[in-house]
């Protein structure tokens, strides 16, 4: 048993894990089971990639749900809810229909052109966008947007281009006959032959006069040579043809989701076209497109022909739908035979074709790596029975030059038109009394799904928000920070980061977004609609419902365990000392669903507290847990007034059975890293004012150098709590404790709405085995910021200890 236990335990730390630095070639892979239905509880085990002959660690997996409720419910669920997520939110299709014009005949193209404008007047719905292209040109070149009936008014405009003939030297020829020719076929060559000279050849009575001009080398070799000269100008054709839909492909990579392409074509010669297809697959590996191509070549009798079908016309439809095969295959979509007669029931089909699919990462092998520019097999495998698996075969490694930086995927991500699912993101907001009379404190509580830090020097993940008014759109908040990403010691192949932020605002309903980047260019963005309350009038009235089995804590999805019973607090505000003192809070738990609550309890009324434009009063909830079983409940808090519900707060919560896990409240051994102190929002304020160079010197551990920098700018501006917080860490960095803690002392006393400087004086405090000097210097810092929650959540663990 003992050994069992010990290979369990490699197995699991032997889980590859996703840490930043890494590279990652995604795929988006579609798993259907036997009958055709989307598999939903896929685990990353279950798939294996193959690249270069050799098993690739998969690091990264996320399952890209689709939304089986109305636009309206999802948008209800995912945006407008206690919190708010892009996991499973409304995110719509992107459509790309590319017309083949070259590869068209006159008129072949109507009956694909007239199903496409039935599709986008009838099947594309809200939150959908569509781009159409008609290669070559002339012709509609638009990019995405919502306006279907514009794309669908450009259709008309759309002509097939395709040569069914080509004069020669010789006489007329086809494609399909000169590329036959080429190829050397010797039958298809006399035949070729025959009819031309029966069309312009000498009479019989010039033969017999001229024994010559029945040479078949003189016959022949000519016709070979308007064959070569064909060929070369239909696979020039082809060339650019393929070379424009690759320009197109990588152009749309900077716009997050997968794509679909509907290419509609009667296909092309590829003998010597490899390279171009492959870079055609490569550019759809780039931008998450799966191709989808229509086949519309005419089957029935075509009179207006010059010249007769024959026996080899079918041979020669199958040969052009050759390549289309090969991009739907490469892509992981489908070619779609003689589109032409049932071309409404092809867009209805992709129409209908569920969006539930999986992302999956992995790191490529060496030789990938050396080549960065070739295309690379890759085999995709689910270790499930009847497991049906859809997705590209191969990619390639574009140079980090050509992917957008920081600053344009956030730029992106913040006007795309729906929610980026690259990261898992969630967040919720609580609305309290803010600093000034008509303005409300708004927290922001977020968690998203990140690798994990590679090492102490690791790039932090980018955090952008922006809040808008609803009423006029005018931006009302806004901010950029940095998010640590989790350490490499977090179980799992991912880690969470989390990070809060406050602002103030005026009552009103608002919408935000916030959008998350990781070093690695992965981009997780999410959608919010919130309402702010005013709480500064007259009457009696609640902030929001903060719940956490740890004082402080703001949690985006509060837990709680029956060990530890339900704690939070709630905010009383009000105009007059009477009305608060007459106020009592009573708090339900009530099963969700469910009508009656299962436990009650009143709460600890604190103090009345003076804040900006009136009074406060901090209820405090404690309610026990015992026999409730594990699920998910609701939390309502009654404010009342005599017999009067003055206000209500609600919350949802999860219950665990048990107790919290230690690790939850213990606190980072490496909390007392002066290099992340270099790096902290903190040291950026400094570098403003400052430069860079104290904070290189921090950074890179020389520390002396470091004092003397920070001592510089202290004694030049004493007033300057940041440049004494810095230079506390300095000090702590070269091991002198005391002239650190003397530095922070002074970074809190000139600064005291620096909470940084409060944590970090209590830091050492424990440390130094002084843990109720520690407790006054949290106090000390909620004396001026009663109500922050990094203060808070770090006295309650100390005051549980």
């Amino acid at each position: 048993m003992k050994t069992v236990l010990v290979l369990l335990a490699l197995a699991q730390s032997a889980q590859p894990t996703f840490r930043a630095g890494v590279e990652l070639v995604r795929l988006d892979v579609r798993v259907l089971d036997e009958q055709g239905r989307p598999i939903r509880d896929l685990t990353q085990d279950e798939v294996e990639v193959i690249e270069g002959g050799e098993r690739r660690p998969v690091v990264f997996f996320q399952h890209i749900e689709e939304p089986a409720d109305s636009y309206a419910d999802v948008t209800s669920r995912t945006v407008a809810s206690e919190v708010s997520t892009n996991q499973g939110a409304a995110r719509g299709h992107l459509y790309v229909l590319v017309f083949d014009q070259q590869h068209l005949s006159p008129g072949g193209e109507q009956r694909a052109r007239q199903a496409a404008g039935t599709f986008l007047r009838t099947r594309v719905r809200r939150g959908d966008r569509v781009a159409l292209y008609a290669l070559p040109g002339p012709g509609p070149q638009i990019g995405f947007t919502a306006d279907a009936r514009r794309v669908a008014a450009e259709l008309i405009k759309v002509r097939g281009q395709a040569e069914q003939q080509t004069v020669g030297w010789t006489g007329t020829m086809t494609p399909q006959e000169a590329v036959q020719i080429v190829r050397g076929d010797e039958q298809l060559l006399q035949r070729v032959a025959d009819r031309i000279q029966g069309l312009v050849g000498p009479t019989d009575l010039q033969r017999r006069a001229d024994p010559s001009l029945i040479n078949t080398s003189a016959r022949v070799n000519p016709i070979k040579e308007d064959a070569q000269r064909l060929v070369n100008l239909v696979e020039g054709d082809s060339r650019r043809i393929l070379a424009t839909l690759s320009d197109v492909l990588r152009h749309m990579r900077v716009i997050e989701g997968r794509k679909t392409i509907v290419l509609v074509s009667e296909g092309f010669y590829a003998d010597r076209l490899t390279r171009e297809i492959e870079s055609v697959a490569a550019a759809a590996a780039e931008s998450y497109s799966v191709i989808h191509a229509f086949d519309v070549n005419r089957r029935e009798l075509d009179i207006s022909a010059d010249l007769p079908a024959n026996a080899d016309q079918p041979n020669a439809i199958h040969d052009k739908l050759n390549p289309l095969g090969m991009l739907a295959t490469e892509t992981g979509g489908t070619l779609v035979l003689d589109a032409s007669r049932h071309a409404e029931e092809a867009f209805a089909a992709l129409a209908n074709q569920s969006e539930d699919y999986y992302l999956v990462g992995f790191s490529p092998g060496v030789e990938a790596l050396k080549d960065r520019g070739a295309y690379h097999a890759v085999t995709v495998r689910v270790k499930r029975r009847g497991a049906q698996v859809s997705t590209r075969t191969g990619f390639t490694l574009t140079d980090a030059a050509a992917h957008m930086d920081r600053h344009q995927a956030i730029e992106r991500a913040l006007s795309a038109p729906f929610a980026q699912q690259g990261l898992p993101i969630q967040y919720t907001t609580y609305v309290l009394r803010g600093s000034a009379p008509g303005l409300q404190r708004v927290i922001v509580s977020l968690a998203a799904e990140l690798p994990l830090a590679a090492s102490d020097r690791t790039q932090p993940a980018d955090v952008v928000f922006v809040v808008h008014s609803t009423v006029d759109g005018h931006v009302a908040a806004s901010g950029q920070d940095t998010l640590p990403l989790p350490p490499e010691r977090t179980q799992g192949t991912t880690g969470t980061g989390a990070y809060r932020v406050q602002f103030e605002l005026p009552a009103g309903d608002y919408v935000m977004r916030a959008v998350v980047r990781e070093p690695g260019g992965l981009v997780g963005s999410a959608d919010r609609r919130f309402t702010v309350r005013a709480l500064d009038g007259p009457a009696l009235v609640s902030g929001d419902l903060i719940l956490s089995g740890m004082r402080g804590e703001l949690p985006v999805r509060p837990t709680v365990y029956t060990g530890d019973g339900l704690s939070g607090v709630l905010d009383l505000y009000a105009r007059t000392t009477e009305q608060l003192r007459n106020a009592h809070v009573t708090v339900d738990l009530v099963p969700v669903g469910e009508p009656a609550a299962i436990v009650s309890g009143s709460c600890e009324l604190q103090e009345v507290r003076t804040v900006s434009g009136g009074l406060a009063r901090e209820a405090r909830i404690d309610l026990p847990l015992g026999g409730v079983a594990a699920g998910t409940y609701i939390a309502r808090a009654r404010v009342l007034d005599g017999r009067d519900t003055a206000s209500e707060a609600v919350r949802e919560i999860e219950v665990r059975r048990g107790q919290r896990p230690s690790s939850a409240e213990g606190h980072d051994v490496d909390a007392l890293d002066p290099r992340e102190a270099a790096r902290s929002a903190v040291a950026r304020r400094f570098e403003s004012k400052h430069g860079t160079r104290a904070l290189e010197r921090l950074g890179a551990a020389d520390y002396p150098a470091a004092i003397a920098e920070l001592k510089g700018a202290v004694d030049s501006d004493p007033r300057d709590g940041v440049a004494a917080f810095l230079l506390g860490w300095a000090f702590h960095g070269a091991g002198d404790d005391r002239q650190a803690i003397s530095a922070w002392r002074r970074a809190a006393f000139v600064d005291p709405t620096l909470v940084p400087a409060h944590l970090a004086l209590a830091e050492i405090y424990v440390r130094l085995s002084q843990p109720a000097l520690a407790m006054q210097a949290l106090r000390a810092g909620l004396a001026a910021l009663p109500q922050s929650p990094e203060l808070l959540d770090r006295l309650h663990q100390l005051e549980r200890r």
